[in-house]
């Protein structure tokens, strides 16, 4: 179910589990160190200092060692400083470099509305903006334009479109638009255009097919650039709703709707439901959504063929999926989830805990099952992937009226980057934008999370000469496996009890250990320890126990 308003559409857990473990290892899940070496591996958790920005950002694109941002914010800060102080003047654009994530002084385009979307040419000379401006640098572009990304100028490219772009993809032949006008370059274009990627001549070509109902959120184009698939909230397209509902294929010489059966199972169009995001590998396409009451019944991700059009999986998580990105072996996610068990995910909880980054294998790994708990719209029976241990804790924001963390995902080989309007990243401050490295290059600090008196180790003593310590599961944000050490007396001494435990973190259950042949009334000191395979160590307090 949708929990909340979305800004880009309308202005826009943990089932608590006591186990006791005495014993290593639940089941494999595959993180940074993965103890299966059939599962890939993740990019660390470790927070990388980024520039921040005082709004929101939509869209981060990558070329070589700069990340282009686009997004609603009028000043950038260096990773640090307080929201107010060192700020640099951007208007809804912004560039830093990817290996410092520091600014860009001399990229400063000013928008005078927000840029939704960018999109590179092909020869990655030229970067494409969507969005809601009407000037760029003083000058008039009705929510298109390119900029030359060796000069930073504005291009002579300037299509016009009566109403707001969300997005924006291209090939060397044609710049291809969507969002919600309903005119371009004077002529009519229902939510879908394209136009040449000069502006000599006539700009638009022909390619105009008929959409009914809602807007166009994203757009990406096959390998050859001969088809497009668009996803939104509209629910026909050139007549058909089965495909046409939230996802279209079109041709894009006719603008004829092409086979798309992915459009059978996954179902979201109308006022309370719509695909948000489309990405593409050049093989496979992928989408994210949300729906909320009727209209939908994806609030995950999908994996489809550009060859076929066939569904290649489904994770069927609820808590609406802002955007997806594929790496070569990992697919990450933006979104609120807060229930993933059908898809053999973290679970439901009370109260609901959000996750708004997650990770899944590329390939399939199970099928899903139906919601017998929830009552929600299900996908029982079709392939899913499976979720990595990657789980950061974000602190959302509150600059859009759906005051939330992620809304954008991006990555390279080596590099995954995040942006939206959270303020905090694993309680580091960091606003609106981060980076996340694989770990040969990352800091890999992420340790166990609780420590200290947040780490409830407790002790008794339930008969003579016993000492029965309890401490809750302490998984780690990037790891599966925890080995968890109890040491009496003095850290120095060697530990009493070590537990090796490998298993997602809402499977990390509280452990209970017996310490026998202690003498009556003596005072005994204990204290547990958790390391990550990186050697990351979190420890509890001291606890004394008076034995009987």
């Amino acid at each position: 179910m949708r929990d909340v308003m979305k800004p880009i559409l309308a202005v826009l857990a943990l089932l608590a589990t006591s186990l006791t473990l005495v014993t290593s290892a639940i089941s494999a899940s595959a993180d940074t160190a993965p103890a299966d070496p059939d599962l890939p591996r993740t990019v660390s958790a470790d927070v990388l200092p980024t520039v921040q920005i005082n709004g929101v950002a939509w869209k981060q694109v990558i070329v070589g060692d700069i990340v282009y941002v686009g997004g609603n914010f009028t000043s950038a800060r260096p990773a640090g400083a307080a929201a107010g102080t060192s700020e640099s003047a951007r208007s809804h654009m912004l560039a830093y470099r990817l290996s410092t994530g520091k600014l860009v002084t001399g990229f400063a385009p000013k928008f005078n509305g927000q840029v939704k979307d960018m999109a590179l040419s092909p020869d990655k000379s030229l970067l494409y903006v969507a969005g809601g401006f009407t000037q760029v640098d003083g000058v008039n572009r009705y929510r298109g334009a390119a900029i030359n990304l060796a000069t930073g100028a504005l291009t002579s490219f300037r299509p016009i479109f009566n109403s707001t772009t969300n997005a924006v993809a291209a090939t060397s032949t044609a710049v291809f638009y969507g969002g919600v006008f309903t005119s371009a370059d004077n002529a009519a274009r229902t939510k879908v255009a394209a136009v040449k990627p000069s502006d000599t001549g006539t700009q638009l070509l022909p390619m105009n097919p008929k959409l009914a109902g809602g807007n166009v959120n994203d757009i990406v184009v096959s390998s050859d650039g001969t088809k497009i698939v668009i996803g939104g909230a509209f629910t026909s397209v050139n007549g058909s709703a089965n495909p046409g509902y939230g996802l279209a294929r079109i041709e894009v010489s006719s603008g004829k709707s092409l086979a798309l059966p992915v459009n059978s199972e996954v179902r979201n169009g109308g006022a309370n439901s719509a695909i948000l995001s489309l990405e593409s590998d050049g093989t496979s396409f992928y989408g994210s959504g949300y729906h909320y009451g009727g209209g939908g019944n994806l609030e995950g991700s999908f994996k489809a063929s550009w060859a076929t059009g066939k569904l290649t999986w489904l994770e069927d998580c609820h808590g609406d999926t802002y955007a997806v990105w594929p790496t070569t072996d990992v697919v990450y996610q933006a979104s609120h989830k807060h229930g993933c068990d059908t898809s053999a995910g973290f679970p439901e909880t009370k109260p609901r805990a959000w996750h708004h980054a997650t990770a899944t294998t590329q390939d399939v790994r199970g099928t899903n099952t139906a919601d017998t708990k929830y009552n929600y719209p299900d996908h029982p029976g079709t392939p899913r992937p499976e979720f990595l241990e990657w789980y950061p804790k974000w602190t959302n924001g509150t600059f859009t009226s759906a005051k939330q963390s992620t809304w954008t995902v991006t990555a390279n080989a080596k590099y995954v980057l995040f942006g939206g309007e959270f303020l905090k990243v694993n309680g580091v401050a960091q606003q609106g934008l981060v980076r996340f490295a694989v770990k040969d290059i990352a800091p890999n600090k992420v340790g166990p999370t609780l420590k200290g008196a947040k780490w409830a180790l407790t002790g008794t003593s339930p008969s003579a000469g016993k000492a029965t310590l309890k401490w809750p599961g302490n998984p780690d944000k990037d790891n599966a496996t925890v080995t968890y050490k109890l040491y009496r007396g003095s850290m120095t001494s060697t530990p009493i009890k070590t537990v090796k435990v490998t298993a997602p973190f809402w499977k990390h259950a509280a452990m209970t250990f017996t310490d026998t042949g202690r003498a009556s009334r003596s005072a005994q000191k204990y204290r547990i320890e958790a390391v990550d395979p990186l050697g990351n160590v979190s420890r509890s307090d001291w606890v004394t126990v008076t034995i009987k």
